[in-house]
C-alpha cells in the first residue's frame, strides 16, 4: 500500500500577497513590461526586506521603512537608487490604501531622501552639428543614423518609443504614441525627418514596409539595446567629450524648446509628462541660461565695464 504524499503550501504573507495583487493591476492597467519588471524587482526587494519583521500590512512601522532605506544606503548606491528605494514602495503602499487592504501609512512619517541637485546640460548646437557631420554618407546606415538623430531631436521620443515605430509611421506627420504608465500624446514629425526618414527606407537593403519596424541593422530589425548602441556609437564618431545617450536627445528638444518660447504646458503635452516635476529641471537649465545672457547685457555691468576701460 502507498502512502499518500503530502503536499505542503508555504503560506504568502500577506505583504507578499498585497504585492502579487498589485502587480497584476498593473498588468491589466497595460504598464510597459520595461517598467512592469522595474517595478517587480525594486518593490520585491523591499517586500523581501519586510517579510523577517513584519508579516502584515498594519503591522510595518516607519521605523522599518527608515531600516530599509540605511540597509539600501550601506549598500553604497547612488543617492538616486536610495531616492527609489522610496519611492517606489511608497507607489506599491498607496495603492493598498487605495484598495483599503490597510489604513496604515508608516510612510507618511518618513521623509523622502535627499538627492544631490544635478542639471544635465542639453546639447549645444556645435556638439548637433558634429553628431549630424558624423552621420553624413550615402551608405544606408548612415542614413539610418541621421534618421535617429534628426527624429529624436525634433520629437523628443523617449528611446523605447522611437524603437516602437513602424514603417508606415514614417510616413504620418502625426504620430499617436502610447508613453509611460499607457498614457498617450500626439507627436509631430516634421518635413525633414520624414523625408530623412524616405531616404533611409529607400536604401535599407530588408525592403520594410506596412508593420514592420522601423529600424534595421546589419542583421535584421534593431532589438531596443541595438538602437541605444547605434545612438552611442554615433556619439563616438562624432568625438563628443561626453557619451552621448538617447534621453540626451530628449533633454535637449525640452531645453530648446523653452529657450525658443514654447510655453509650458503645451511642451507637457508634446513630453508626455503627467505633470511638471520634471520640467523644472528643464526650466532651471534655462534660467541658468538667462542668468548669463543677464550678466552679459546688464546695463549696470556695462556701464562698469565702460568706467573701468
Amino acid at each position: 500500500m502507498k502512502t499518500p504524499r503530502l503536499s505542503i503550501q508555504v503560506q504568502e504573507s500577506e505583504i507578499r500577497e498585497a504585492f502579487t495583487l498589485w502587480l497584476e493591476s498593473l498588468e491589466a492597467r497595460g504598464i510597459a513590461p520595461r517598467t512592469l519588471e522595474n517595478y517587480r524587482e525594486g518593490v520585491g526587494q523591499f517586500v523581501a526586506f519586510l517579510e523577517p519583521h513584519a508579516a502584515t500590512l498594519d503591522a510595518v512601522q516607519p521605523a522599518h521603512i527608515r531600516k530599509w532605506l540605511i540597509h539600501k544606503q550601506r549598500k553604497g548606491v547612488s543617492p538616486y537608487t536610495v531616492r527609489n528605494a522610496y519611492r517606489l514602495p511608497r507607489l506599491f503602499w498607496r495603492w493598498c490604501l487605495r484598495e483599503e487592504l490597510t489604513a496604515n501609512d508608516p510612510f507618511q512619517k518618513v521623509e523622502k531622501p535627499k538627492v544631490p541637485p544635478t542639471l544635465k546640460p542639453a546639447l549645444t548646437p556645435d556638439e548637433v552639428e558634429q553628431i549630424l557631420k558624423a552621420c553624413d554618407g550615402k551608405h544606408w546606415l548612415r542614413l539610418r543614423d541621421k534618421a535617429l538623430i534628426l527624429l529624436l531631436l525634433d520629437t523628443g521620443l523617449r528611446i523605447h518609443e522611437a524603437h516602437n515605430l513602424t514603417v508606415a509611421d514614417a510616413s504620418q506627420d502625426a504620430l499617436l504614441i502610447r508613453g509611460k504608465g499607457g498614457k498617450q500624446r500626439v507627436v509631430f514629425l516634421s518635413h525633414e525627418v520624414r523625408l530623412a526618414l524616405r531616404r533611409y527606407l529607400n536604401a535599407c537593403p530588408f525592403a520594410p514596409t506596412g508593420d514592420a519596424p522601423l529600424w534595421w541593422g546589419r542583421f535584421g530589425a534593431l532589438t531596443l539595446h541595438g538602437l541605444k548602441t547605434a545612438v552611442r556609437d554615433i556619439g563616438a564618431r562624432a568625438g563628443l567629450k561626453r557619451r552621448l545617450g538617447p534621453h540626451t536627445f530628449r533633454r535637449t528638444f525640452a531645453t530648446w524648446s523653452l529657450r525658443s518660447g514654447i510655453d509650458l504646458e503645451q511642451l507637457r503635452q508634446l513630453m508626455g509628462h503627467s505633470d511638471y516635476s520634471v520640467l523644472r529641471h528643464y526650466l532651471a537649465l534655462v534660467e541658468a541660461d538667462l542668468k548669463q545672457a543677464h550678466q552679459q547685457h546688464s546695463p549696470l555691468n556695462n556701464l562698469r565695464n565702460r568706467k573701468q576701460k
